[in-house]
């Protein structure tokens, strides 16, 4: 068996890892070109990609789905059949290589490593073509709709009791309110040898979504009995598990020591729901999505917390990038109120706002998409916005100590402001040591990690008790 059959490849190395010219790139106007490329090409590319995958064959519906007044004619008609054909015929590529994986992984007996190693690599392939299939249509990328927009209206929208949870956010506890009900139970893959120990995934019924599956990626760090675990949740649009080579700290938190569990939000990769992209309903829903969201992957935190407990952590950290970060926090004050095992002992906040509605609409992203005036065409006012606020805001007091609360803020951010994270880390006393504040944007602070790591080594720190 060849080295290549025996264990899943190293990650690529990113060249703004190294200096000097991470020091270079990671500076705010590289924010400004990012903000350029995810708001005019990635998201009208992805809707139209979205459209595709639910429109193989019907143009008008496609074109209605895109945002257009009627499916283009010549040339740009031409290259729209072929994209939309060659995006139907990955799609029918990556279900036939994830149902292999599947039977591979889940099998009730574990293959050999070969089978196990060939399987995820034809798997990401596939999950990478097909992601890519979002380039064909770039033909009508000015034309294309960002968000294919389904908010209700104020008047229609379940009042902001009904989605009351724990400590006065909209999360509960992943047995339900009041519920003395055993968590739901966690399904675990065979292992497949990566490149710093062995790695599984996790799949189990989410607590908050009815009848949808959440998945969560585990690694574990080699010759570590017992390792803490680091739960890292991803940011808005992000699927790490179906893009070949994509970069994160996974590595060098798994370098440290720590096991990562990395999971798939809400309404991202495998939980995509039919006519969206990845993320899309968070923002098309409005109010409504990010209430879902936050409330289902709050609790799937929790019930991850209480599986690495399981399986040998002592200690557990939540935390992420952006909207993983948001989800976090917003998480940790919920988990205040739970029982210790589902309860985070620390915090990994990175790029973070503790103002929800100064996100939504002020934030660069937020109107980079028209969300306000989104918001607006739906009905709602800043009043409504603001009955349903202190469900979206970390406003009460976390279930961890601020000493072990680690917050890293760029001072040029502008998708989530910086005010509202700085506000944050004073209002619950995030310690000097703990707090990290850069001179970069919400893009460049979160890319360069890798490059500057303290906040890693401070979070690694606290929970190997250090």
């Amino acid at each position: 068996m060849t080295e290549r059959d025996s264990k899943l490849p190293v990650p690529r190395s990113n060249p703004l890892d190294w200096n000097p010219l991470g020091a270079l790139v990671m500076r705010p106007w590289y924010d400004r070109l990012a903000l350029h490329a995810v708001s005019r090409w990635y998201l009208p590319l992805s809707r139209a990609w979205a459209a595709a995958l639910a429109h193989p064959d019907d143009e008008a519906a496609f074109a209605e789905a895109c945002g257009l007044t009627a499916f283009p004619g010549g040339l740009t008609g031409s290259r729209l059949r072929r994209a939309i054909a060659k995006t139907r015929q990955r799609a029918r590529d990556y279900r036939s290589a994830d149902e292999r994986w599947l039977e591979a992984f889940f099998a009730p007996v574990a293959p050999s490593d070969s089978v196990l190693v060939t399987r995820e690599r034809a798997r990401l392939a596939a999950a990478s073509a097909l992601m890519a299939a979002r380039s064909g249509f770039t033909p009508i990328r000015r034309r294309a709709a960002q968000v294919r927009w389904r908010m209700t209206s104020p008047n229609d929208f379940a009042p902001p009791q009904d989605w009351l949870g724990s400590a006065g956010t909209c999360i509960a506890p992943p047995a339900g309110k009041g519920s003395a009900a055993p968590l739901p139970p966690v399904e675990v893959s065979h292992p497949v040898p990566g490149p710093f120990g062995p790695e599984r995934w996790l799949r189990f019924l989410s607590p908050g979504l009815p009848g949808d599956t959440a998945w969560a990626r585990v690694f574990e760090p080699a010759d570590v009995e017992n390792p803490p675990s680091f739960i890292n949740l991803h940011g808005i649009g992000m699927e790490l598990d179906f893009w070949s080579g994509a970069i994160d700290s996974t590595a060098s938190l798994l370098r440290k020591g720590l096991r990562v569990i990395r999971p798939e939000g809400p309404w991202h990769g495998r939980r995509r729901i039919a006519g969206c992209y990845g993320g899309e309903p968070a923002m098309a829903l409005g109010p409504e999505g990010f209430l879902k969201l936050f409330s289902s992957w709050g609790a799937e935190a929790g019930l991850m917390t209480a599986w690495a407990r399981q399986n040998g952590s002592r200690r557990v950290a939540i935390g992420g990038v952006s909207l993983g970060a948001l989800t976090s926090q917003l998480t940790a004050v919920a988990a205040a109120d739970w029982p210790e095992t589902m309860r985070p002992d620390a915090l990994l906040l990175v790029a973070t706002s503790g103002n929800a509605l100064d996100v939504a609409m002020t934030g660069s992203l937020a109107r980079a998409v028209d969300y306000p005036a989104a918001l607006a065409r739906a009905g709602w006012s800043p009043e409504d916005l603001g009955r349903y606020a202190p469900l979206l805001e970390p406003r009460g007091v976390p279930a961890m100590p601020a000493a072990r609360i680690v917050m890293t803020l760029g001072e040029a951010d502008s998708v989530t402001p910086f005010d509202g994270g700085l506000a944050l880390a004073r209002r619950w006393g995030v310690p000097t040591d703990n707090l990290f504040i850069r001179p970069q944007g919400h893009f460049s602070v979160s890319l360069d990690l890798n490059r500057q790591p303290q906040p890693l080594d401070r979070i690694a720190a606290i929970l190997k008790d250090e």
